[in-house]
């Protein structure tokens, strides 16, 4: 009979301070190396690999952190070994580890395009043309769920300010931000294909609508923080961003419907 000995935490590698010093300077090496690669891309002219969005930059930024952390644990520069002599040949060892372990929460290490307050929306203007560039799409969904095509746009213009390779911390994906398994269920299989994501997304707010029997405002609540939530409240759910995503959709949808009324009425006018 085979047996598994008992953990003896005196032999376990991370209770050893030298395995703890070094993971500590592993740690800041790869942060160090996803400030580097952060400030090379800022060389780099214009292209479509710079990311651009809100979205974009957060999968970018977190996609260098992971890359940061694969290169010091595999390939590193020899900066945490240095880390380490350094803090063996110092008395104060505890003091420099605290400071290493708390530098990725320094103000200045923190991201201001992250910060909610300081994030500029586009103007709604801005988003009518970004998302325009969708409309085939939209009126297609639109049909064929029989979903008002402004409220589509809308749902796309706040989700992803009509960038179809939008990615949130949260993992949600494309202009209707589907996360991966919403999109498993509506049977998306390429999740950053504009018709695809359109469709599968309109069709998800469809759902929502015949759930919440075309309460818009319920519908949309869902739609950003899940039904069960809206269920657990019995409606819009105490959330700050919840109820903030609620108005800024219903006041772009109005927006969009100005805009086509508006447009209409000129074509009109024109004779056209």
């Amino acid at each position: 009979m085979i047996t598994s000995p008992i953990p003896n935490n005196q032999n376990n590698p991370h209770n050893n301070p030298a395995s703890r010093n070094l993971k500590v300077a592993r740690e800041f090496e790869a942060l160090f190396t996803s400030m580097m690669m952060k400030s090379m891309r800022k060389t780099v002219f214009d292209n479509g690999f710079v990311p651009k969005s809100i979205g974009e930059r957060i999968y970018t930024d977190l996609l260098d952190l992971e890359y940061s952390k694969i290169i010091s644990n595999n390939a590193s520069f020899g900066l945490a070994e240095q880390i380490v002599k350094q803090i063996e040949s110092t008395g104060d060892k505890s003091g420099i580890m605290k400071a290493l372990q708390g530098i990725g929460n320094q103000s200045w290490m923190i991201d201001p395009r992250f910060i909610p307050e300081q994030v500029k929306l586009p103007s709604v203007k801005s988003l009518s043309q970004r998302v325009a560039h969708w409309n085939t799409y939209i009126d297609e969904a639109s049909s064929a769920f029989n979903v008002d095509r402004n409220l589509i746009a809308a749902v796309i213009a706040q989700e992803s300010a009509g960038n179809p390779y939008a990615v949130s911390r949260a993992g949600a994906k494309g202009l209707m931000q589907l996360m991966d398994s919403t999109a498993r269920d509506l049977g998306v299989k390429q999740v950053f294909n504009p018709q695809e994501n359109i469709m599968a997304g309109t069709k998800y707010l469809d759902h929502l609508l015949k759930e919440f029997k075309g309460n818009e405002t319920l519908a949309l609540a869902s739609y950003n923080a899940g039904p069960n939530a809206v269920k657990k409240y019995n409606g819009v759910p105490p959330y700050k961003e919840t109820q903030n995503y609620i108005g800024r959709v219903l006041l772009l949808r109005d927006k969009f419907q100005q805009h086509a009324e508006a447009q209409s009425m000129d074509k009109s006018e024109n004779g056209e």
